[in-house]
């Protein structure tokens, strides 16, 4: 059905998006949060993530698996209490960061604000992939249809830039990595359709940022040895945000459900071909 397909479409995308949002915010919150960090915060997140760990998550994972047959573990009983604890803890220090950034960010400003600025900082990190992903996934249509979905996605993401009120410079270092990465998935697409499509399209974006980053960082690093203070490529919290940035990104495309069309669409200018 279309509308099953839009709707994964849009799902998948929003998750490659949320993903690449998602770097930043955790060292932002880590930041914040070690920076007060007690025992009794420690303490706290002992015991919240021992009851996620030994009863929250073991009765979630019965309830999923329920007309299975169940499973044995292999692990003894305590190889597994301590992986379970250990992943419930770093849990639970991730939420408490998260909080800490979007609640109190580094000053003691008005939640209210803080929570704004935070949703600002979502939308404009999660832009590009969104609607990039959106165009990957119409490459495979008519021309008429995916050239300006593509167009699209370029036009948003420099808007959001300058609505936002990124310097020239920041502006410049993500549009032109982000329209090679729009290029390589879109080649990508259509070239291949199946389970693997989007695992190529995260190694062709990892390939291209780190490219884009090393390059880039070479040439602001023989910029300052010449002492050039009229042109910068990056600062090196920037260069360290992006190098963030795209790690979602790519993690994004590989931990998120996979998106094949169920059933192939006509050709003949009806509907958009897609190829299994």
């Amino acid at each position: 059905m279309p509308l099953r397909r839009v709707s994964n479409g849009f799902f998948f995308a929003l998750w490659v998006a949320v993903c690449a949002a998602a770097p930043e915010f955790l060292w932002q919150g880590l930041f914040s949060l070690f920076g007060h960090f007690s025992l009794t915060d420690a303490a706290a997140a002992l015991l919240i993530g021992a009851i996620l760990a030994f009863f929250v998550e073991p009765v979630l994972e019965r309830l999923r698996s329920l007309g299975d047959e169940p499973k044995h573990a292999e692990k003894s009983p305590a190889f597994a209490a301590c992986e379970a604890l250990g992943f419930a803890v770093v849990a639970v220090c991730v939420h408490e960061a998260i909080t800490v950034y979007v609640a109190a960010s580094h000053g003691n400003a008005q939640a209210g604000e803080n929570l704004a600025k935070a949703v600002a900082q979502a939308v404009q990190w999660a832009v590009t992939p969104f609607f990039i992903t959106v165009a990957w996934l119409v490459a495979r249509g008519p021309s008429w249809f995916a050239w300006p979905v593509a167009a699209i996605a370029v036009v948003v993401s420099g808007i959001v830039g300058v609505v936002c009120g990124w310097d020239m410079h920041v502006l410049v270092t993500s549009l032109i990595p982000a329209i090679f990465v729009l290029i390589a998935g879109c080649v990508i697409v259509r070239e291949q359709w199946d389970a693997t499509t989007f695992r190529r399209c995260a190694r062709a974006t990892g390939v291209i940022a780190v490219t884009w980053l090393v390059l880039s960082g070479v040439l602001q690093l023989v910029l300052w040895l010449a002492h050039v203070q009229a042109f910068r490529v990056y600062d090196w919290l920037e260069f360290w945000s992006d190098a963030r940035f795209y790690v979602g990104w790519v993690t994004g495309l590989l931990v998120a459900p996979g998106f094949v069309p169920d059933t192939p669409l006509s050709a003949g200018g009806k509907g958009w071909r897609w190829r299994r």
